[in-house]
């Protein structure tokens, strides 16, 4: 459904506001909408854009886009069959793991062509979709959150609502409005990365390095990728943990350039012929965003800090948590017993609660040198370590099926139940 009328017109009514128009904010819209509920989604930019992350899809994501109906594949996405991963010499060529209930595949597909496939889903739905709408604060009636200020074009306008979801990314300052703030003892990621041309597009891994050096040859809490698109270009970049020892004597710029020299021969590109400026952003990991909910409201994606605390990857987190609170909307709605949102918080612990607290353990001990560099060189040794490592980065553990990295999984699950929230 397409709003036809003019900025600073009469106010809109809704059941459920969106504030976002990305995987988390489309995936609420889209699911509500089904229930035959009335959904607007306010999306500040006009048309769609390149983000700085999550063109590449997990297994899971994969997943969770098929439950709304769409294939990555058949919107021209290009597939991926594992991740190669690289240390020092070392390289290793590691399938995604086999899982009953996932698909056996990840898929590379642009994100601004994700986003807007999402988003015309939600809109085929029946959930209006108004882009160039910011939302600029919440409205505000006797202490619950009704609905959001918009400005449409440096006009006002107006949107009430029963509930508002926050979708509005990382940055959330829609959420900061509503008194959402990060918990600083918590790691974030520090990532930039950018396009180039390759000879290598159609390559079928995403290669990782694992601890590239930092300008001492030293290795760095983090990682370097390269993600083939299918298209002739490669997404290429790298993402430093926020608890790396020397975190803040890193350039991210420049360990990006010395990593697009470093993989220039091997990729075939030009180091210095970027196809767009590199973009440098911070993501929340691990569920470090709260609170999740209010009284009317309900936070997503990662404006709740929902991204991967193994891997940086936020797009199936964004879809999972867009599909649990639309659960807990519809029932809200349908009941008329708003205190059905203090579900929210509960079920996203029992999805990922546990493997976000092993993740935020698990960055913290790798920030240091002494940990990072033996443990690197150990893991790179084996086909069964990498593969199980990958199967725990990807949130891919089995439940009636046990093997190393669920044994993995099980002690580092042990440990945390002695170690503080981080």
């Amino acid at each position: 459904m397409t709003d036809t009328t003019e900025p600073g017109a009469a106010p809109l009514h809704t059941d459920v506001l969106v504030v976002g128009g990305g995987p988390s904010g489309a995936a609420v819209a889209t699911w509500l909408a089904r229930e035959g509920h009335t959904v607007t989604v306010v999306e500040k930019r006009k048309v769609a854009r390149h983000k700085a992350c999550g063109d590449a899809l997990t297994p899971r994501a994969v997943s969770e886009l098929r439950k709304l109906g769409i294939d990555p594949v058949d919107l021209g996405g290009h597939i991926v069959a594992g991740v190669r991963m690289l240390h020092g010499e070392r390289e290793l060529e590691v399938p995604w793991p086999k899982h009953p209930d996932l698909p056996d595949h990840g898929v590379v597909l642009r994100r601004d062509l994700l986003d807007e496939h999402l988003r015309q889903r939600a809109t085929q739905s029946g959930a209006t979709v108004l882009m160039g709408h910011e939302a600029t604060s919440p409205i505000v009636e006797r202490g619950f959150v009704r609905g959001a200020n918009l400005s449409v074009d440096g006009k006002p306008r107006q949107v009430h609502s029963r509930f508002v979801v926050v979708a509005d990314g990382a940055n959330s300052s829609f959420g900061r409005g509503l008194g959402t703030t990060r918990d600083h003892n918590w790691p974030y990621g520090i990532a930039t990365r950018s396009y180039w041309s390759s000879p290598r597009s159609s390559e079928a891994w995403i290669e990782s390095t694992l601890g590239p050096p930092d300008a001492n040859g030293n290795p760095i809490a983090g990682y370097g990728w390269v993600i083939p698109v299918g298209d002739g270009t490669v997404n290429a970049g790298v993402a430093v943990l926020s608890t790396y020892r020397d975190v803040r004597g890193v350039n991210a710029l420049k360990l990006l350039d010395s990593f697009a020299q470093g993989i220039a021969h091997r990729w075939g590109i030009e180091p210095n012929a970027l196809l767009k400026a590199p973009s440098r952003f911070r993501v929340p990991l691990g569920g470090s965003v709260g609170p999740k909910m209010g009284p009317t409201f309900l936070v997503v994606g990662d404006a709740s800090g929902a991204a991967n605390p193994f891997n940086g990857d936020g797009v199936d987190a964004a879809l999972m948590s867009g599909r649990l609170a639309a659960d807990v909307l519809h029932e809200a709605l349908t009941t008329g017993n708003s205190t059905t949102l203090q579900r929210y918080p509960t079920m996203l612990a029992e999805a990922v609660g546990q493997y976000h607290k092993v993740g935020r353990l698990t960055a913290r001990f790798l920030g240091r040198p002494g940990i990072l560099r033996p443990t690197l060189k150990l893991a790179m040794r084996s086909d069964r370590a990498m593969g199980a490592i990958l199967r725990i980065a990807a949130n891919e553990m089995r439940t009636e099926q046990s093997g190393g990295a669920e044994r993995a999984y099980a002690l580092a699950t042990a440990i945390t139940r002695f170690a503080p929230n981080w």
